[in-house]
């Protein structure tokens, strides 16, 4: 695929807090720069992971200019733009294009289980915020399912739409994708499925563990991006027993535990911010 955009290791970045709940500002800065200095291709701000939907809407955006801020290039920060509705997710595209972002994710609707004519409608309202789009399928979150057939029409009619984070849990839907939508990159979404995803069409990586293990995720994706397939199956077989917990429903508690346990918990380099809580506002 000529003129890949999304190659590389994307961190879905968690979020970190402070004793008494408040964003923990500096500590994800600091994380934020740590992840791009240990190889990652970007962060992605106000994901899943990242507990979007318990910030404020303030809070929100205070982490997207944070991440922002922290990172060298503009293009290495790719937010999450999910809400409820298509005009909603869209007002957060305007606001991360004012920002000087040049892409964003987006789920379908969180509010209800849409229509397919809804899911297109969602991301071509999405699109009028005039940025390239991950559509986000995590049918988990959603109860809607990107199914490649309904990838194939959202790729036909909605032109900015440029690729898929795949979180179904099935590497089997890769190659389908692939075949049925071509025009899309096909990006990884679940840690435990990504050498198998790379193996059958994907180009990169939103992922979870990287929080905790940069360097190893990159050199991960290294090994299969360039089909050495025997160093990335040993390496993988080694980062599978953690990596599972990423389609668990305690993912946000398990990656910062992992952070913790890997001896890289994201702390704030000023005394005044106090402790950094490990667990976040989702549990």
């Amino acid at each position: 695929m000529p003129d890949i955009r999304f190659a590389g290791v994307y961190a879905a970045t968690a979020t970190p807090f402070t004793a008494d709940g408040a964003l923990a500002v500096d500590a994800f800065a600091a994380h934020c720069r740590w992840l791009i200095d240990e190889g990652c291709a970007g962060v992605v701000p106000n994901g899943s992971l990242g507990e979007y939907e318990a910030l404020t809407d303030a809070e929100r955006d205070t982490v997207l200019r944070t991440a922002l801020a922290a990172v060298d290039r503009p293009a290495q920060v790719v937010p999450g733009v999910s809400a409820k509705s298509g005009p909603e997710a869209r007002r957060w595209a305007e606001r991360a294009a004012e920002l000087g972002v040049t892409a964003v994710m987006c789920l379908p609707p969180t509010s209800h289980a849409p229509t397919d004519a809804e899911t297109v409608a969602h991301f071509r309202e999405v699109a009028r915020a005039g940025l390239p789009i991950i559509a986000y399928n995590n049918p988990y979150s959603t109860r809607v399912d990107l199914t490649p057939a309904l990838l194939a029409r959202i790729a036909d009619e909605v032109e900015l739409v440029v690729a898929v984070k795949e979180f179904s849990q099935d590497a089997r839907r890769v190659p389908r994708i692939r075949a049925e939508a071509p025009r899309l990159e096909v990006i990884c979404g679940c840690d435990d499925t990504f050498v198998e995803s790379m193996l059958t069409g994907a180009v990169g990586w939103i992922a979870g563990f990287v929080n905790a293990f940069p360097a190893q995720s990159v050199a991960l994706h290294r090994l299969a991006a360039a089909g050495d397939w025997t160093g990335a199956v040993s390496l993988y077989q080694r980062m599978l027993p953690i990596l599972r917990y990423d389609a668990d429903p305690v993912f946000v508690q398990a990656i910062k535990v992992a952070q913790e346990e890997a001896g890289h918990v994201p702390v704030a380099q000023h005394l005044a911010v106090g402790p950094i809580r490990l667990h976040g506002r989702s549990g």
